[in-house]
């Protein structure tokens, strides 16, 4: 049994720094959970702690059914990959994949079997004879998890071990890393994985859940896709999606038509029907109006208006176009090819307000989401 549970977990340090704030996450038992969020928010921290690299101020940890606060690294039954592979430079892979085994007084036919089932799979069987230095970055990489699955811990860590890659690579990895969490679990030894990054492509792409961070605490956990479609700040919101969601300051007014609406401007964007009575209970406040460059047009429609175009990305089948409206940039995703689009020329815009999100400006949560 390998769930990890995290129960108010904190981590203050000696100056006063309080990093980590009453973290409260449950694990499951064979579940890819990843931790994201931006630079200085302690996520790396809190991975630390799990390993037993750092101390917990308060708080309790569990894996498995067993209490984990003061046990030692080498008796959690996990197994970490860091950011720079932390290989042994006068060792071969082979060595290197079996120095953990040696040091547990592993017998020398297992150390063969679990060390060639590793390289095997990780298809690195070639490079068992080579030194670290004899190798690329993705190679290292590969040696670096091999070494933490001959362990066959019941919960893997990962540290950004991604990020010194270049994109190329890191997408062959990322694939490649999925692959085990799934070969894993079908061949009924499943492992959990906890997995740090930066990278919110990588969270959406590898995460059974995706646990956003921000400052030490607790933004949302969710799968990815909710993560994206239905994010419960402005927060995250902002952070989850590339490129961002357009936030446009405006006020949740009734219409004369009895309909509410966004004003931004002096400009009115009315909202579905669905969305009319939980907007009701907002009347008169201050907003934030929340797009997904996909939720931009560029055409007439019955709530367009005019922007202008200041810069155009062509991303080859799409197009990132930027926008000026009402004195703030928007980004617009555009799929058209068949109408070319010129800088600083202006063009009707419209919003699909079925998409739409609002924040409320002062608490900054997604209204259409009700906090527990």
């Amino acid at each position: 049994m390998a769930q990890v549970k995290l129960q108010n977990i904190n981590k203050i340090y000696k100056n006063g720094y309080h990093a980590v704030h009453d973290f409260c996450l449950d694990i499951k038992d064979g579940e890819f959970m990843v931790l994201v969020g931006p630079s200085g928010c302690a996520k790396s921290t809190t991975l630390r702690m799990i390993a037993g690299l750092e101390s917990i101020t308060s708080g309790d940890l569990h894996i498995g059914d067993k209490h984990c606060n003061s046990v030692l690294p080498k008796d959690r039954g996990i197994a970490m990959v860091f950011q720079n592979y932390a290989l042994y430079p006068h060792m071969t892979v082979r060595q290197n994949l079996a120095f953990g085994l040696e040091t547990r007084k592993k017998s020398k036919e297992e150390i063969h079997r679990r060390v060639t089932e590793a390289a095997e799979l990780l298809e690195i069987t070639e490079l068992l004879d080579r030194k670290p230095g004899q190798m690329s970055g993705g190679q290292c990489q590969r040696v670096a998890l091999g070494r933490a699955m001959v362990r066959k811990p019941e919960v893997f860590l990962f540290d950004e071990p991604l990020s010194n890659l270049d994109a190329k690579l890191r997408v062959s990895m990322r694939m490649r890393i999925s692959r085990l969490h799934d070969e894993l679990k079908q061949s009924g030894k499943p492992a959990t994985m906890i997995y740090v990054t930066h990278d919110q492509v990588e969270a959406l792409t590898m995460g059974d859940r995706i646990c956003v961070l921000n400052r030490g605490a607790i933004m949302q956990v969710d799968t990815p896709m909710n993560l994206y479609h239905k994010p419960v700040n402005k927060f995250v919101a902002e952070f989850i999606g590339s490129p961002t969601m357009n936030m446009l300051e405006g006020k949740l007014i009734k219409t004369e038509s009895n309909k509410m609406a966004v004003e931004v401007d002096g400009h009115l964007f009315e909202l579905p029907e669905a969305k009319q009575a939980r907007a009701e209970q907002y009347n008169s406040h201050e907003v934030f109006l929340g797009l997904r460059p996909e939720h931009i047009n560029i055409g007439e429609a019955s709530n367009s208006c005019e922007a202008k175009i200041t810069e155009v990305e062509e991303m080859g089948s799409e197009s990132f176009v930027y926008l000026n409206f009402a004195g703030k940039q928007l980004i617009c995703k555009y799929v058209n090819p068949d109408i070319a689009l010129c800088k600083q020329s202006m063009h009707q815009i419209y919003f699909n307000m079925d998409k739409c999100h609002i924040f409320d400006r002062s608490t900054e949560e997604n209204i259409f989401i009700p906090t527990e």
